[in-house]
C-alpha cells in the first residue's frame, strides 16, 4: 500500500523561521511600546487568488476585550524589515471612517 502525504496548503518554511516570528514579535513590542502582557501573533498567508501577493506576513496586536490591529507586508516572514513593519502598522493604525472595511 502506498503513503500519500497531504500538504493542506501549508509551505516549507526555509531555515530560521522560529527565530524571524520572534525577532518581528520583539520588534513589533518595541515599535508600539507594547507590555509583555500584550499577545503578538505573527502568520504567513499565501494567497493563490488572482492579483493578491503570493505570500504576505500579518503581525496582529490582540488586546482582551478590543478589536485585533492587523499589519500585513507582501514577504515571506524572513524578509520583513524594521521599516516595512513600521509602515504597516501606521497603515494599519489610521483610523477608519464609517463603511470602511
Amino acid at each position: 500500500m502506498s503513503k500519500t502525504a497531504f500538504s493542506l496548503g501549508r509551505r516549507v518554511q526555509r531555515t530560521g523561521y522560529p527565530e524571524a516570528v520572534q525577532h518581528l514579535k520583539l520588534q513589533t513590542q518595541k515599535l508600539l511600546g507594547l507590555s509583555d502582557g500584550v499577545t503578538i501573533s505573527v502568520s504567513e498567508l499565501s494567497c493563490r487568488e488572482a492579483g493578491c501577493p503570493d505570500v504576505e506576513t500579518v503581525v496582529a496586536i490582540l488586546r482582551e476585550g478590543e478589536k485585533p490591529t492587523i499589519a500585513r507586508v507582501h514577504k515571506p516572514i524572513p524578509d520583513v524589515s524594521l521599516q516595512e513593519l513600521q509602515a504597516a502598522f501606521e497603515l494599519a493604525l489610521v483610523p477608519k471612517r464609517p463603511g470602511e472595511p
